[in-house]
C-alpha cells in the first residue's frame, strides 16, 4: 500500500491531481483517497494497479532453497554462460534484462543464494545489462556487466540506476530532490547534470538500481 501511495504521489507531482486522474482514467475521489492514505476497496485497488501499469504480488511466506556458502561463479572460458559446475554447486544464474536484447540468455556470472540473501537481494528481482558507454568510467566502464535490482522502484539516494530514455539503455547517477523532479549526472564532474521534471519524467523508464558491477576477462 505504501509503495502504491508513493507511485500516486509521484504521478500527482508530475501531472497534478486532476491531470493524473485523467491519465489513469480514475475518479478524483479514488485517487485522492490513495494519496491521503485512506482505506480503499480491494476491487478498486486492483483497478488502480492495472491503470498504473504495475503488478501486484501477494505472498504469505518466503520460499526457496536453503542458503549456501560462497560468493559468485565466474564466466566459463567461452564467456557467455556460467560454467555447469558452478550451477551444479548451487550457484544461481542471473538472466539478462530484456533491454539487453539477449532473450532467454543468462549473464556469464552466477551467485550463491547465501551471498544474495546476505545482500538482501531476491533472485527473482535480479537481472543484468552491459554498460552501454563510458559515461560512468572509471567506476563502471563500457561493456562492464552490471546487475540491477528490479525491486528498487523509487530513487532515494544518489545512486547508479539503469534506465531507458527514448528507448535507449542508459546508466547514470540518479537522485530525486523532490517528487516530480529527477537529477541525472555522469561520473565526469565537467559534464553538467540534466534535470527532468513533471511530465518529462514519463519518458524516463527506470529498470532498476545497479547493485553489482564487474569487468569480465576476454
Amino acid at each position: 500500500m505504501n509503495h502504491l501511495r508513493a507511485f500516486a504521489q509521484e504521478g500527482i507531482a508530475r501531472h497534478g491531481l486532476r491531470g493524473y486522474a485523467r491519465k489513469l482514467d480514475l475518479d478524483l475521489g479514488t485517487l485522492r483517497s490513495l494519496r491521503d492514505g485512506r482505506d480503499i476497496q480491494s476491487s478498486k485497488m486492483i483497478g488502480i494497479v492495472e491503470a498504473m501499469g504495475r503488478s501486484l504480488l501477494i505472498s504469505d511466506a518466503p520460499g526457496g532453497a536453503p542458503a549456501r556458502k560462497g560468493g559468485f561463479g565466474e564466466a566459463s572460458d567461452a564467456g557467455d554462460e556460467p560454467p555447469e559446475e558452478a550451477l551444479r554447486q548451487g550457484y544461481l544464474p542471473i538472466p539478462y534484462h530484456p533491454a539487453q536484447r539477449q532473450y532467454g540468455a543468462s549473464a556469464p556470472v552466477a551467485f550463491t543464494r547465501a551471498w544474495l540473501d546476505g545482500q538482501g537481494f531476491a533472485p527473482e528481482n535480479l537481472c543484468c545489462v552491459h554498460a552501454p558507454d563510458d559515461r560512468l568510467a572509471p567506476v563502471i566502464g563500457k561493456d562492464a556487466l552490471c546487475m540491477i535490482d528490479k525491486a528498487e522502484w523509487q530513487v532515494r539516494d544518489h545512486a547508479v540506476w539503469a534506465h531507458l530514455e527514448a528507448g535507449q539503455l542508459r546508466l547514470n547517477y540518479l537522485s530525486q530532490p523532490e517528487p516530480g523532479v529527477m537529477l541525472i549526472t555522469d561520473a565526469d564532474p565537467a559534464t553538467p547534470p540534466m534535470l527532468r521534471r513533471g511530465a518529462e519524467l514519463d519518458e524516463l523508464m527506470l529498470l532498476g538500481r545497479v547493485v553489482w558491477a564487474g569487468a569480465l576477462k576476454r
